[in-house]
Parts: structure tokens; sequence; C-alpha cells
């Protein structure tokens, strides 16, 4: 195989997660052979190296997207793995229509540079965060019109909030720009609904899910004090509510329910999941499954409660993780944590997956594999 330098961009260096994963995505290209850097939006190094990969989501890399749109072929080949969600496949052309629009308002503020890349003074001099806020005034109107087109949509799921909407739309038009611009060569997706919903608009992308690298997590043997958690974002969305109303059935029947929104990291987060017995999962976006936190929770021996998803891996229901209906979860929980044999067996194969099959070195493998089988020509820069 060919060996190849290998850039790997994140959006900002102060962004936990998506530093601890570039710095294991390098890890694991080291490992089979390459060289690789780890470098934020824009930097100079990213445009010198044979192939540029773009983690989590396009549209936190304005630099590189505005740089790359004008090198033409003088650029490296380019690849993004797409890791935050997009619009479900049931958008209907109206409703994309406006949120496309919207979305347009960042390059009429001229947002071409990632904030979370930028020093604080530079923060200031530019007035980056005002020009943010203006725009989401600005962008709001088209945001919400496409967002009751969608919840009206037959079949879709009503619970999740406008805002949500603009995430995904302004996804899906950085994705549809570089697909019509050519400057992203190669699409891959870490979940199935991803890959769907860009096969359905004519692009190709690999299905390659995120394995487990040493940062994820380790079981440490300490006791399970927490019966039930919950571990992610909850300012917006569905979420909110929902968990109000599962914290109260679980406090009936006699269950603490911990709450953990924000600022859980690293270390920290890998303590506070191997004291917890049961992790409830809640999805976020209900068309789109974040099998990133089932990984987080397997590799620390926790188990994984979830609302019920289309996709059928990594993970699968029943094997890896229990799936149950919102109104369903209060007496399954209360079950399990009565039932530690079931908790046992259930755990024990998703931690086996995340150490064999599902590590993050055989998700970069399978990466490379498809980077040589694509016949991308690197180094054009």
């Amino acid at each position: 195989m060919v060996r190849l330098n290998w850039a790997v961009a994140i959006g900002g260096r102060d962004v936990g997660f998506e530093s601890e994963l570039g710095a294991a995505v390098c890890r694991c290209l080291h490992q089979l052979g390459h060289s690789s850097k780890l470098v934020c939006d824009g930097e100079r190094a990213g445009l010198q190296a044979d192939l540029l990969l773009l983690l989590v989501n396009l549209n936190q890399f304005p630099g590189y997207c505005d740089q790359l749109r004008r090198r033409g072929d003088r650029r490296p080949a380019v690849l993004l793995w797409q890791m935050d969600p997009l619009p479900p496949a049931s958008l209907t052309p109206e409703a994309e229509r406006i949120g496309l629009a919207a979305s347009r308002w960042r390059r009429r503020f001229r947002l071409n540079r990632s904030a979370a890349a930028m020093p604080r003074w530079q923060k200031l001099l530019t007035l980056i965060r005002l020009h943010e806020w203006a725009c989401k005034q600005c962008s709001a109107p088209g945001y919400r019109h496409a967002w009751r087109l969608m919840r009206d949509t037959p079949g879709m799921h009503a619970d999740f909030d406008w805002r949500q909407v603009r995430g995904v739309m302004e996804s899906w038009a950085r994705i549809r720009e570089a697909q019509r611009g050519q400057w992203v060569d190669y699409f891959v997706t870490s979940t199935q609904q991803r890959q769907r919903f860009l096969a359905g608009r004519g692009i190709t992308a690999d299905f390659v899910p995120v394995g487990a690298y040493a940062e994820t997590g380790r079981e440490l043997g300490a006791p399970r004090e927490i019966a039930v958690a919950f571990l992610g974002s909850a300012k917006h969305g569905r979420r909110a509510a929902l968990l109000n109303e599962l914290e109260r059935s679980l406090q009936q029947r006699g269950l603490v329910f911990q709450r953990i929104e924000s600022g859980c990291y690293g270390e920290e987060r890998t303590a506070l999941l191997n004291r917890t017995r049961i992790l409830v999962n809640l999805h976020n976006y209900p068309w789109s499954p974040a099998w990133i936190r089932f990984l987080m929770a397997a590799t620390c021996g926790t188990l994984v409660v979830s609302e019920p998803t289309e996709d059928d891996r990594p993970f699968v229901a029943g094997k890896h993780y229990v799936a149950a209906t919102l109104e369903e979860m209060p007496d399954i929980i209360f079950r399990l944590s009565h039932d530690p044999e079931h908790c046992a067996r259930i755990t024990t194969a998703a931690s086996a997956l995340c150490r064999t099959e599902l590590t993050l070195l055989n998700s970069v493998q399978s990466l490379c594999r498809g980077v040589f089988a694509s016949k991308l020509s690197p180094g054009k820069a």
C-alpha cells in the first residue's frame, strides 16, 4: 500500500471530543504506516498534505471550504467523514428549498472562518460573534418555516426544535456546495441514515462507523452507585421535555436519575460511566442515532437503554443494548435494575464488539481502503 501524508482537520483544538478523536485518528494512521498531522480549520499544513481529512462536519471548516473552492486542482485530495446529523430522508422538496435558502445567510455575513479556530483577540477584532448573532436572527424565519413543513410531513416525528433544522440544513448546504464544486473527492458517513440521505440526493458515500479508541473509555472496576444516568446536551430540542418526564417516572419507581448535560469529557466521562449501571439514550434528532454515546458506554461496561432506531449497525438492539419506547422505558429500566445477569450479558457483548470488530483502527483501515479503491489523485497541492 502506498504511504501517504495525511492532514486530519478539526474545527478547533478547544473542542474536547473533536480534539481527542482527531488525535486518535492520527495515531491509527501512524499505526498503518502513514504520516499524519492534526490541523485546525484554515491551517496551511492541511493544504500541503497528500490527503486532507475533514472530521465531524463540513460546516465547521469555512476557512478550508473557501480555500479549496478557490484552489481548483492545486489542492490535496479531500475526504469528509460526516459524523454530525443530516436531514431526514423524508425531507420534502419545499422544506429543502426553504431551508437551503435560509442557510445562505452565512455567506452573506461572510462567516468564512470558524470561531472555534480563532484566538480571542481575533474574535474581538473581527466581531465574529456579532456576525454570528445577526446571521441567526436573519435566517430564523426561514428555518422556522422549513421546520413547520417538516413537522407536518406524514410519518415525521413532531418533537424536534426548529433550531435543530438550522444545524442539519447548514450541514447539507455545505455538502451540496462541495459536491457541485467538486472540491470534496470522497464522502464517508458514520451512520446508515446519513448514507441513505446522501444517496437519495445522488451522492455516493461509504458507511464507516466510528470505532473505539483509548480515550473512548475503559472499565475501572468501580462500584456502580448511580442507578440511571443521562449524558448529553438537552438545552434545546426534544430531549429537555422528555428527560423531565422520564425523571418523574423513574422517581415514582424509587430510582434516582442523574443528568449530566455539559462539560463531561475524557477521564471525567470515563469515571462517571464506570459508576453508572444504566445510561439512557434519547435521540436528539428523532431520525438520527448517536452511536458515539453507545461506544463510550460499551467500553466502560455500562448498559444503554435507548429509543429504537431504524439503523441496525454497528450496535444491534437486544444484543448490544436495550431498545424501548418512551412509554416502555421506565418499566424496562426498573426491571433491568433488578436483573444484573441480563444486564451483564448485554454489556459483555457490547464490550467485546468494541475490543475486536468495532475499533477506530479498523474504521481508519476501512477509510484507507476506500481511498485507494476510489482511485483518488493525492498530492495535488
